[in-house]
């Protein structure tokens, strides 16, 4: 070999040394014949890579059941462990209400997107069903053996067999009395069982002060006060009776003998409290806590002799009122109908998983650590209520002697407000035809007819 054509060869070893030296890989020279060098080949080490970061998720959560001990807890202890658990993601809560919820989650579905986790009520499994996420996969006994410790309020959380999330809380509605109220108005046979004894009650217990013509105490106050003809508590003494919401076709059962009596048992209460419509008696004036608690402020009774509804409208559990407060299930008429049963109408809401949503395996991920045998009994003790886990069923339930009894009522009188069908506009069709029942607009049978017709309308 020439030695200009060594010394060209040296330069090339000599530069390729140097940028490899660099970080920067050599393009080798096109030769004819491999060059022959007295140094071993060089080669380029692997350059240092770093693990990728993970990719950033915010798992969205839409809440209409808490308080703001529910929330604090949520962001204090429940979201930090999960977000520590799945690096990169953010777990984001939205505090909804429950006015205009309807609205709201249409405008979810509708537009496919949205929250991951939603809150939703007893009744809307039916509902939002088809638009929600088969979590069988996830949250079954195959993938998560925990879900086995669910009582019966598993079922508001299904639809069409299948897992579409978890519920809450277990909270039914009961009828709450003041027995020392009771005994003032020379009611000395305890809650009434049947619906003679209900009017009867009212006429005796409720008083009215002539010279306002308003209410100064209200006998049974049943979720509306002013009304008493709330659909919810319509459904509640319908079910007593041993009713069925549907026929064996699936239709409306509105016609049956079952709607007609609590149709007219609503009337009758309205009338035994206020008197005719044309009377424009005034409601309860509203007080400080809970209707059948005393007002702080004045020292004086809120006003009602028994309540029904759920837990959330009694008094605090702290209060020294429960020395005075019975709690019994609702008794239905067994003299008229032999089916008629004792009932707590049971609401179990539930949080679902939108089967929109790109993050089902982490919103499953959320849910079992907040629906663990601990969180599920400390969620519940944010709110006072009893866990819809039945190994969640301990500390404050055990310790509190009104949880305690609700808890045995819900076990053995505990019926489900689930499976109705446009649950939203059942509620506004009865609302609006039970209105025109108690101003006497429309007659006992004009407005069950009036439902049918209205609500097997809405079912096609």
């Amino acid at each position: 070999m020439s030695k200009k054509l060594f010394a060209l060869m040296s330069v090339l070893v000599v530069a390729s040394m140097l940028l490899a030296a660099c970080g920067t890989p050599a393009t080798p020279a096109a030769t004819e014949a491999p060059a022959a060098t007295d140094a071993p080949a060089m080669t380029e080490a692997p350059a240092a890579t770093e693990a990728p970061a993970a990719e950033a998720v915010t798992l969205k959560i839409y809440l209409l059941d808490y308080t703001p001990d529910t929330i604090a807890w949520l962001k204090s202890e429940i979201n930090p462990a999960f977000e520590a658990a799945h690096p990169g993601v953010t777990v984001e809560i939205t505090e909804g209400s429950w006015s205009g919820w309807d609205t709201t989650f249409s405008g979810f579905f509708a537009a496919g997107e949205g929250p991951d986790i939603i809150n939703l009520g007893s009744e809307m499994n039916t509902l939002y069903g088809e638009s929600l996420a088969d979590m069988d996969s996830y949250l079954g006994e195959a993938a998560w053996p925990d879900i086995k410790n669910f009582g019966p309020a598993l079922e508001n959380a299904k639809y069409d067999g299948k897992l579409r999330g978890l519920p809450i809380f277990t909270a039914p509605r009961y009828v709450f009395c003041r027995t020392d109220l009771m005994e003032a108005s020379g009611w000395t046979t305890g809650t009434p069982k049947n619906f003679a004894d209900w009017t009867a009650f009212a006429k005796q217990a409720s008083k009215i002060d002539p010279a306002t013509n308003s209410l100064t105490q209200q006998a049974l106050v049943p979720v509306d006060a002013g009304s008493m003809a709330d659909w919810q508590w319509w459904l509640l003494v319908f079910y007593s009776l041993g009713g069925q919401l549907y026929k064996a076709d699936g239709t409306p059962n509105f016609e049956s003998p079952e709607a007609l009596a609590a149709t007219q048992f609503l009337y009758d209460m309205r009338q035994a409290t206020y008197g005719p419509a044309a009377n424009a008696v005034g409601a309860l004036p509203a007080g400080q806590g809970s209707v059948i608690d005393v007002d702080d402020a004045t020292g004086k009774d809120n006003g009602a002799v028994c309540l029904a509804h759920s837990g959330w409208a009694a008094p605090a559990f702290d209060r020294p009122i429960w020395d005075k407060i019975s709690i019994d299930p609702f008794y239905g008429d067994p003299a008229n109908f032999p089916n008629s049963k004792p009932v707590v109408l049971a609401f179990n809401d539930w949080l679902a998983v939108a089967d929109y949503s790109p993050n089902k395996e982490l919103a499953a991920e959320w849910l079992k650590m907040a629906f663990s045998k601990e969180a599920n009994n400390k969620w519940n003790e944010t709110m006072g209520l009893i866990p819809a886990r039945n190994d969640s069923q301990y500390g404050y339930v055990l310790e509190s002697p009104q949880l305690k009894a609700e808890a045995e009522l819900a076990s053995k009188y505990g019926v489900g407000f689930a499976g109705i069908k446009e649950s939203a506009k059942l509620s506004t069709i009865m609302q609006d035809a039970l209105g025109k029942l108690i101003t006497e607009e429309l007659t006992v049978e004009e407005v069950l007819a009036k439902i049918q017709e209205e609500y097997s309308a809405a079912l096609k």
